[in-house]
């Protein structure tokens, strides 16, 4: 019985192991990519916060827009769609797939 009980405890051990190896939320050098055209960027204090590409200069104004109406004007955030480049990276979204996420901004085009 005891036999039995270290090969299971070996098994459970390596098939912990291969599922914390294969997780994807971490991803690799080789998941990364170069997006460049709109993006929608905010500036907080005058210096740049967060960056979000778009689909293009349609896109990035409309959600610009829903933003400016819902916050306002006066909190002390600008917002401004400009053309660039970004350094996406794939990671795991989970129940929504994987997805492309902003990890770098590479300057204007």
């Amino acid at each position: 019985m005891k036999p039995l009980m270290i090969i299971a405890g070996g098994f459970i051990a390596l098939w912990l192991l291969a599922v914390a190896t294969s997780n994807a939320a971490y991803s690799k050098q080789g998941d990364e990519k170069v997006f460049a055209g709109w993006i929608l960027h905010m500036f907080i204090s005058g210096q740049l916060k967060e960056y979000t590409p778009r689909g293009g200069m349609t896109a990035c104004l409309k959600i610009k827009r829903k933003i400016m109406r819902s916050q306002g004007r006066d909190h002390g955030v600008r917002w401004e769609c400009k053309k660039g480049k970004l350094k996406l990276r794939h990671y795991d979204g989970g129940v929504d797939g994987m997805k492309w996420l902003p990890v770098e901004h590479l300057g204007n085009e």
